[in-house]
């Protein structure tokens, strides 16, 4: 697929080095001595594309790809390696150009507070980065599933009015309370059986030393984002007219809950940025960016503890405004109440 003009190591009567590379076996390079010839062959169907590398390219480094229509398929990994391979040849020795394809492996180091220097290995990242993150996404994961059935659960007995049958029985508050508890019960459980069995074969496998601390905080974060969204949720299918009026509105809890796992690579580069403050700090992203940060990066304690406050007032308020909206919301039909009617609702019930 290589039509080449001419330059240093890459010539049109020779052979390039590299053009049946075992690396790559469904790549193969094939010489022209001309570019019409390749182009002959690509609007035939016989190749997917070719290459043409000016006269200039060491100057430029510019290399011109044509393909059939709007195809992108270029293998740039491959054509690299060929260009050092054949730029370098006669050269340099074997071993530097090996070192030039693979220029650097890390090999990390923790330097603690006391000036002890050790070798991180592959226990060592897994324990700082893997099980917070891993901790993170389960959380979430148990999170809005027990908060996602408890407001299917609303939604159907409030559409079929099998909740007229239950008010009866019990008050809206107490409803709303005994299907929170029974569902975070439930996520709780989910989550210890993931973690036990998950880690038990990390720990076996790697040697892992599971940080209490960070189980204590995960466990913390679990209960806390679990009360938020569930209140949230009861609350909305309270208030909605049908199951599928209610899942319509499901994307406005979703989407801040998991913009942690979005902004992945600002969290990790960055986790004393302003974003990853805010994450943090922010109710409805706090329980996954907050394990994450603390993955990658030594959290002030204090900074912890205001984040558990903010998480805490804010399940604190959610819970009474979602249980005025939950009280009047129920015998609610017909039409789902305007924005202001929610507010009111929130603020008296």
């Amino acid at each position: 697929m290589i039509f080449s003009n001419g330059i240093p190591g890459v010539t049109n009567n020779q052979e390039l080095d590299g053009t049946n590379n075992e690396k790559y076996p469904i790549i193969k390079f094939t010489q022209y001595s001309d570019a019409a010839s390749a182009k002959q062959d690509l609007e035939s169907g016989t190749l997917s594309g070719y290459l043409v590398i000016p006269e200039d390219y060491i100057k430029t480094g510019i290399v011109e790809s044509y393909v059939m229509g709007k195809g992108t398929n270029i293998p740039r990994e491959e054509l690299s390696e060929l260009m050092v391979n054949n730029l370098l040849r006669d050269k340099v020795d074997e071993e530097t150009l090996q070192r030039v394809k693979d220029p650097i492996t890390f090999k990390q180091f923790s330097v603690e507070t006391t000036g002890e220097v050790s070798e991180k290995g592959l226990s060592d990242l897994l324990e700082d980065f893997a099980l917070p993150y891993m901790i993170g996404i389960l959380l979430l994961i148990s999170i809005f599933t027990s908060s996602g059935y408890l407001l299917q659960s609303v939604a159907e007995e409030k559409e079929s009015r099998i909740i007229e049958i239950l008010l009866s029985s019990v008050t809206p508050i107490e409803m709303l309370t005994g299907k929170i508890v029974g569902l975070g019960s439930v996520g709780l459980l989910q989550i210890v059986i993931w973690l036990s069995v998950g880690f038990a074969g990390l720990i076996y496998v790697f040697a892992l030393s599971i940080n209490p601390f960070l189980l204590i905080l995960s466990l913390a974060y679990f209960i806390l984002g679990f009360l938020l969204f569930a209140s949230m949720m009861a609350a909305v299918g309270a208030i909605s007219g049908s199951m599928r009026e209610s899942q319509q509105l499901i994307p406005i809890f979703t989407f801040p809950a998991i913009a942690p796992m979005l902004f992945m690579q600002v969290l990790i580069t960055e986790p004393e940025g302003t974003l990853s403050m805010f994450f943090s700090m922010f109710p409805l992203t706090s329980p996954v960016a907050m394990l994450i940060r603390m993955g990658v990066s030594d959290v002030p304690v204090y900074q912890i503890a205001v984040s558990l406050f903010i998480l805490m007032m804010s399940v604190y308020f959610v819970i009474i405004a979602s249980a005025r909206l939950f009280r009047v919301g129920l015998l609610m039909y017909g039409k789902r109440p305007a924005i202001g009617e929610i507010v009111r609702y929130m603020k008296t019930g």
